[in-house]
């Protein structure tokens, strides 16, 4: 009937379970933002634009010498900066989605950053590096004037051929300085080699201003190979390729998301499929439920017409089934009163059969001891009569003495004395240890209804180790630990009941030697008795059931599994609790606390009495 009272919340837990994760795999579905892909994608765009506008600007600064761009490569780099900062933070941010991700961010912002060094020092270093250009540019025409006035002694052809070269020269340095990627520095050596075939026949003046226009054209050739240098070193940085493997490695994880999404629209619809067919599977059980619930209601109509005629059927049914129990019950109570009897009386007939048989036999051996004491006194006696007559010679006085004093020798008259002092005290003992045994079972079998007794339950556990004995000795060392102990208010024959179960549960659990540890203690509100041995244990399911009814662990035949349940009842019944430990192999543990009064009406004492009896 739990079970039932269970359903509605196991149902309705059940139900919650089923919605929660029906919403899970719907969030799961949603776990791609597709308007927060787009913002990211752009975002990468906006980056490489600015990449490319970086390059452009410090191109401009660095190459062209007419163009003062500064400014927009200032901007560039700080719109390139928050570019990069909302790359790594913020809704749009790429940080933190996956390993492979961060990796490939990490590889772009180092080189980024030192692109951006690089455009500071480029930037710094322009400055001089496009003053000395402009100046070398400059200077080429001065010192081509310079060549051109020192040729003037010669022929006119040579004057025409001179300026012609001036001429091309100047456009070709100017062009070389200007342009972005100068390829004509070929044609500015060979235009100067053309001048120098034309010195052996000049002035020495003319050949001085041709070295000087020589080292001006190279002056400008080293600064402007100087410039284009540091802006391919700027421009080498591998930063479009590493921004590539960036946004292939969102656009991998994306991916995974994606597959990830698909996956769960999949279980999403096998769930949705699953749930349908569930609804309709319980649709037709409640229809079921519904037809069957009609025809109970049916035959509950039916039977309310015939419901006194079955209850009085039932009631008289129950009452027999009761009686058989109850007959059950007080023959198998009465089998194992019988069985715990007939122990005891083995044990105690033992125990007095011992003692007993050794003063019979001291009896017997005083009997035999008696008839040379009478001949060693009959002896004695004839010798003294002799004494005493007149008419008793010497020769016959002195033979009667002769032969007493033979027969006091021959049966040692002293040392048979001594001998039967000690055969008289081992008897007395053993008569004496009879008498204890029966007075301990007077004790323990005494009859008393009454709950108020005042009862030294050391006195009991003596008592039941006395009469259990027999099973004991010889093999189970009892080691006892006895405080001292307040009266309590019991029955005691019950408690001794209790005392000796336990002990023959200890003897049978031992097998070959062992021992068996009796502990008591007073409590603030009771006593408590602790008994231990070393048996084979029990395990935890055998332990959890001991104090059921009926249940044994021994074969079929060799009891009624009502010992443990007697003795936990007469516990119950008497106000205290017993409670069980026990490890297989090592032993087992009985921890038992009485009140120190009871507080019974007098029906349960009378109850727990006709149990135990």
């Amino acid at each position: 009937m739990k079970w039932r009272k269970l359903l509605p919340p196991l149902a309705l837990l059940l139900a919650a379970g089923a919605i929660g994760l029906l919403a899970f795999l719907a969030l799961r579905t949603q776990a791609v933002d597709n308007t927060l892909h787009l913002q990211r994608l752009h975002q990468i765009r906006v980056v490489d634009a600015l990449d490319v506008g970086l390059n452009r600007a410090v191109t401009q600064v660095g190459v062209s010498t007419m163009v003062n761009v500064t400014n927009d490569r200032a901007t560039t780099t700080a719109q390139l900066g928050d570019a990069l900062d909302a790359l790594e933070q913020g809704p749009t941010a790429l940080r933190g989605l996956s390993p492979a991700l961060d990796a490939a961010l990490d590889s772009f912002l180092d080189t980024v950053e030192s692109k951006f060094e690089l455009a500071f020092d480029f930037e710094a270093r322009n400055i001089l590096a496009n003053q000395r250009l402009i100046a070398g540019i400059d200077a080429v025409p001065v010192t081509a004037d310079d060549v051109l006035a020192a040729a003037d002694a010669a022929t006119q052809d040579t004057q025409d051929t001179v300026a012609s070269l001036l001429r091309q020269l100047r456009s070709e340095v100017n062009t070389f300085g200007v342009v972005q990627t100068p390829v004509n520095e070929d044609r500015i050596r060979a235009l100067l080699d053309q001048l120098d075939t034309l010195a052996p026949e000049q002035p020495e003046a003319f050949a001085a201003a041709l070295r000087k226009l020589r080292a001006r054209s190279a002056d400008v050739i080293a600064d402007k190979q100087e410039l284009v240098g540091r802006l391919g070193t700027f421009l080498a940085r591998p930063t479009a390729p590493q921004l590539q493997a960036v946004e292939q490695a969102y656009m991998d994880w994306h991916g995974a998301q994606v597959a990830v999404a698909n996956q769960y629209r999949l279980w999403l619809a096998a769930y949705a499929a699953i749930l349908l067919l569930v609804l309709a599977w319980l649709g037709l059980r409640l229809r079921r439920s519904y037809r069957d619930l009609d025809r109970a209601n049916d035959e509950l109509s039916h039977a309310n017409e015939h419901l006194e005629e079955q209850v009085e059927a039932r009631t008289h049914d129950l009452q027999a089934a009761l009686n058989e129990l109850q007959a059950s019950q007080a023959q198998l109570i009465q089998s194992e009163k019988m069985a715990s009897l007939g122990q005891m009386v083995a044990g105690v007939a033992h125990e007095i059969n011992t003692p007993l048989g050794y003063a019979r036999s001291n009896a017997e051996i005083v009997r035999t001891s008696l008839a040379d004491i009478r001949s060693l006194v009959g002896a004695q006696t004839r010798a003294l009569n002799l004494l005493t007559q007149d008419e008793a010679s010497d020769d016959d006085i002195a033979q009667a003495l002769s032969a007493a004093q033979a027969i006091a020798e021959s049966i040692g008259a002293a040392e048979l004395a001594e001998e039967l002092d000690t055969l008289l005290g081992d008897t007395d003992h053993g008569l004496a240890q009879i008498s204890d045994l029966v007075g301990s079972l007077k004790d323990f079998s005494r009859v008393d209804r009454s709950r108020t007794d005042l009862f030294d339950v050391n006195d009991g556990l003596e008592a039941a180790l006395k009469i259990c004995n027999n099973q004991l000795k010889h093999r189970i060392d009892v080691v006892k630990s006895y405080a001292r102990l307040p009266a309590i208010e019991c029955s005691p024959s019950q408690l001794n009941q209790v005392f000796l179960n336990l002990f023959n549960n200890a003897a049978q659990a031992i097998e070959g030697e062992g021992k068996l540890y009796i502990h008591t203690a007073p409590g603030p509100r009771g006593i408590a008795i602790r008994i231990l041995d070393t048996g084979s244990g029990m395990s935890d399911d055998v332990r959890a059931r001991i104090f059921e009814p009926f249940f044994t662990t021994k074969p079929v035949g060799k009891g009624t599994g009502l010992g443990l349940s007697i003795v936990f009842r007469i516990i119950e019944d008497h106000g205290g609790h017993i409670d069980v430990r026990s490890t297989p192999g090592k032993g087992s543990e009985f921890a038992i606390h009485l009140p120190l009064k009871q507080a019974r009406t007098d029906a349960s004492a009378t109850s727990a009495e006709a149990l135990a009896a």
